[in-house]
């Protein structure tokens, strides 16, 4: 029974094909397919236009990722040289500060060893007034140099004291 009801089914199916018409559109076809044509053609176009745009913008995005970085580098390049810079200026800072301290030990060494001095050459070379040479005139005499015999401050000392109790 199976095969005579498979047979029947293709037998049907046969027929409805044969009974399908198609409708005969040749020349609208032909019509339609020139416009689909065109159509394809500006896509394939457009396409081409959009792929091209594509790369374009990946290149711009390439560029702009690449000078990003770039910029960054360059920043951090900067902070680092800022850094760096603060630190040579403490540095200097500090160096200024301790060369302040030798100063100030050095004048102070310089100005107790010339009241020695002073007091020491009271004794010893009467002919001279050493009163009225102060550490700053000598050390004025240094360090303008040239002949010590011209110098205003020696000259005062080369003077003998007037007595005025007469």
């Amino acid at each position: 029974m199976s095969t005579s009801s498979g047979a029947n089914n293709t037998i049907e199916d046969d027929k409805l094909e044969s009974q399908v018409l198609f409708p005969h559109f040749s020349g609208k076809l032909d019509q339609n397919s020139r416009p689909i044509n065109s159509w394809h053609e500006k896509c394939v176009e457009d396409e081409a236009i959009l792929a091209d745009l594509n790369i374009r913008v990946n290149k711009a995005f390439s560029q702009k990722n690449k000078y990003l970085k770039l910029s960054q580098k360059r920043k951090l390049k900067a902070e680092e040289l800022d850094t760096v810079m603060n630190d040579e200026m403490k540095g200097c800072l500090m160096n200024h500060m301790r060369c302040e301290e030798h100063h100030s030990e050095l004048e102070l060494a310089f100005n107790e060893g010339f009241n020695k001095f002073r007091a020491f050459a009271a004794t010893t070379h009467t002919s001279y007034d050493w009163n009225c040479v102060s550490p700053d005139a000598v050390r004025e005499i240094l360090d303008d140099g040239g002949d010590m015999n011209e110098h205003k401050h020696v000259k005062a000392a080369r003077k003998k004291p007037t007595d005025t109790t007469k």
